[in-house]
């Protein structure tokens, strides 16, 4: 069962909704229930009082003295001229008499055949009209009246209805008046309304379009919010289903609550992913920490036995120098035992770090100095070098043999991502208490599946690889305090190194740990 709340989002739309569209719905509830009840209380007492004037005193006294003018002639044989006369003295001698006690009243005569209309008393007080001005109004009189006066020609039946005359509200009532069967004229009076009846009904009129109006307003208004609130719901929806399968994949910045909520959402996911990352870089770093010691246990009996070979390589070439071919065979085992050497040594760094022997240098001096020797390989592979280096980059302590090893395995690894040649472009800056360092290749990129592992040890893309070079990178960084990301697009990949500017001693620390220290 549905819990009123007034704070919730859903309750105060609710309640919005209701009172917005409550207010016209009474205004027309009271505009239909009371209002138009006393209008029609007000017109059936019109129609009745004029229906029994015209009924009872006008059309039978108009027929009365229209058969004592006859005196037994019948009317419709008559000349059109002599109709026209005996209607018009009868009409006249019938409704003088009534005008005076009937103020308001209009008593009205129409001849269809002869176009012609006849008109005794006002709905205003007037002064004595002219013969030029009595024609003009009855020809006025005639047109506000024509619809309805042709309405009873046609049907020969009564007729009721509000007209407005000279900007005021009027009730008629019009009869056909039929001599001999036939219809000879339309007779009709009609009473103005009091003005407080005309603007009532103007204003509610002019209600009911405002009302409407604030109906259609709200209802659009509804509308509108509604469509908003789902649009920003689907957009949180959305968002969120891409939080499900990447945490740095944000939610876009709505407004209202639904921002807040979109904020709240981005915090948590901002949050659960540097949990995350936290968490994959104690696992990262424990399962380092047993790899090393195996791999340096396992290095450490590879090289005795290759310390062997090459001592006796080395008897074999001076003891059978004057065998054929000897020395051809002996520089191929040799250049083999020399990259086993290279790899143990490899495996002998990773698994036993080196301690850091720190001193203050400039990271753009470094940079120079790798360059030096890296550069002609750069070229000779057909890579393109651009560097933007900030000038104003401070001293920091580093082991700057280490960190130039970290470079050189870098711009290594960007020529191998680019062996048709390609672009390198290698920048400096600070920021946040940080210097970072930016290798961007312009190769084909990392495979998104690949990104999570490569700085695991022994994991390579290449058949030649040991899978070395990038963890003991991410080894000597890590070591320094400092950290190395990558990001890829189809258009290259980008290698981030930051490391900490700390206050300068000038002399030598130990930022390293064996093997075991490892977390």
């Amino acid at each position: 069962m549905f819990k009123a709340n007034w704070r919730s989002l859903r309750f105060q739309i609710m309640a919005i909704t209701v009172v917005l569209l409550l207010i016209p719905v009474l205004l027309l509830l009271y505009d239909l229930i009371f209002a138009t009840r006393s209008e029609e209380a007000m017109i059936s007492s019109l129609e009745e009082r004029l229906g029994s004037l015209l009924h009872k005193q006008v059309v039978p006294g108009l027929e009365q003295a229209l058969q004592k003018k006859l005196e037994g002639k019948n009317f419709h044989n008559l000349e059109p001229e002599t109709q026209v006369r005996y209607l018009h003295s009868s009409f006249e001698e019938v409704t003088k008499p009534l005008v005076p006690n009937h103020p308001g009243v209009r008593f009205g005569l129409y001849l269809p055949e002869q176009k012609q209309i006849f008109v005794q008393g006002f709905l205003h007080e007037y002064r004595q009209l002219s013969p030029q001005e009595s024609r003009e109004r009855e020809r006025r009189i005639l047109t506000e009246a024509d619809s309805g006066l042709m309405a009873v020609v046609a049907s020969k039946r009564p007729l009721a209805r509000l007209t407005t005359s000279l900007n005021d509200e009027t009730f008629e009532y019009l009869t056909p008046v039929i001599i001999d069967g036939k219809l000879a004229a339309v007779a009709w009076v009609d009473e103005r309304l009091h003005p407080i009846f005309a603007q009532s009904r103007y204003f509610r009129l002019i209600s009911r379009y405002v009302t409407l109006f604030v109906f259609f307003v709200c209802t659009g208004g509804v509308l509108f919010l509604v469509h908003n609130l789902v649009k920003s719901v689907n957009q949180i929806k959305e968002g969120l289903s891409y939080l499900e399968k990447d945490l740095n994949h944000l939610l876009p910045d709505l407004p209202g609550e639904a921002g807040q909520i979109a904020r709240a959402i981005n915090r948590m996911a901002c949050t659960i992913a540097e949990k995350e990352k936290l968490e994959e870089q104690l696992h990262r770093n424990e399962r380092l920490a047993a790899l090393g010691r195996l791999v340096t246990g396992i290095a450490h009996e590879l090289r005795n036995p290759i310390s062997v070979v090459k001592t006796i390589i080395q008897v074999m070439e001076q003891e059978f120098k004057t065998i054929p071919d000897i020395k051809q065979y002996t520089s191929i085992i040799k250049e083999q035992v020399d990259k086993q050497n290279r790899i143990i040594q490899e495996l002998l760094d990773f698994g036993r770090p080196a301690k850091n022997f720190v001193h203050p240098v400039s990271i753009n001096s470094l940079l120079d100095k790798v360059l030096t020797f890296t550069t002609p390989m750069l070229r000779q592979h057909g890579v393109r070098l651009n560097v933007v280096k900030d000038p104003d980059i401070p001293l920091i302590e580093v082991d700057s043999e280490r960190i130039k090893q970290v470079f050189v395995n870098l711009i290594l690894n960007a020529i191998q991502a680019m062996p048709g040649g390609g672009s390198l472009t290698i920048k400096t800056g600070t920021c946040n208490n940080r210097v970072w360092i930016q290798f961007t290749d312009t190769g084909p990129g990392i495979a998104s599946e690949d990104i999570s592992r490569i700085f695991d040890p022994f994991y390579t893309t290449r058949k030649d690889g040991t899978g070395l070079g990038l963890s003991i990178s991410h080894q000597i960084i890590t070591s320094h305090g400092g950290t190395i990301d990558v990001t890829s697009t189809e258009k290259g990949a980008t290698f981030t190194i930051c490391l900490p500017i700390t206050e300068l001693t000038g002399g030598q620390a130990n930022h390293g740990t064996n093997n075991s220290n490892h977390r």
